[in-house]
């Protein structure tokens, strides 16, 4: 059970003992109060003159007032205070959401950090596959500039060939016909001049080349005309080496 506290205190110029579970102090202060609005009704011009108990309403009214008012406020300040605690617990919630949407957009950034720095490196291995490609292409550029190079003296140096080939295979074709106005004699062996000993040859082989001989003389001087087919390189290479080693045969008979 609360434990009354009581006090003396002064009212009007009249002095009251007052009880109650609040303290001291605070039966002070309520009487303070009311001995102040019986000062201001008081120092209306009039008030004294009306009656006592015309007095002691319009006090009452005034404390009444006092109280109305103050609970509207007290009211105002309640609603007040709960707008702000729903603000607050907006504000708080929003505060929390936008913490959420920060820690995702520091997470995002997190990830995309690591793809900047993945890409960073996949950029980098490719610059240097790149590199390695430039320079694999250059030398395949110099080595097919080096083997084209190369074909084209290899081509120079066959056509050489060839046209060496073809001047002898001419030469030889030129020194094998016959001179003009001198026509071999059906029948009639040509006359050999003696040549110096080469090396020993047996009588089987001069004979085999005097029947040789003897056999192309008696060839007939007009041979039906053939008709003339294209021959080959490699067929005009074969004749040429042919006639160049028949003519090297007969110089060395010569």
């Amino acid at each position: 059970m609360e434990t009354k506290n009581y006090t003396q205190v002064l009212i009007d110029g009249k002095i009251y003992t007052l009880g109650g579970n609040e303290d001291e102090a605070y039966l002070q202060r309520t009487a303070s109060y009311v001995n102040e609005k019986n000062m201001q009704l008081r120092g209306i011009p009039g008030f004294s003159k009306q009656s006592a108990d015309y007095q002691q309403v319009m006090i009452q009214l005034n404390i009444a007032d006092d109280y109305f008012k103050a609970l509207d406020h007290s009211e105002q300040m309640e609603e007040e205070r709960n707008r702000m605690e729903k603000e607050s617990y907006s504000l708080k919630h929003e505060l929390v959401s936008t913490q959420m949407k920060l820690e995702a957009v520091l997470k995002d950034l997190e990830e995309r950090q690591v793809q900047l720095e993945e890409t960073a490196s996949h950029l980098a291995k490719l610059e240097r596959e790149n590199r390695n490609l430039t320079r694999q292409n250059e030398r395949l550029s110099q080595e097919r500039a080096e083997a084209v190079t190369e074909a084209e003296q290899m081509k120079a140096l066959m056509l050489h060939q060839e046209n060496e080939l073809r001047a002898v295979g001419e030469a030889a074709a030129s020194e094998e016909e016959p001179e003009v106005g001198e026509e071999p004699v059906v029948g009639e062996k040509p006359v050999l001049e003696e040549e110096p000993e080469v090396g020993k040859e047996t009588g089987e082989e001069e004979a085999a080349e005097v029947s040789n001989e003897e056999a192309e003389v008696s060839e007939p001087a007009a041979a039906p005309e053939e008709e003339v087919r294209p021959v080959s390189d490699e067929e005009l290479a074969r004749r040429a080496l042919q006639a160049a080693r028949k003519a090297g045969f007969h110089r060395g008979r010569r």
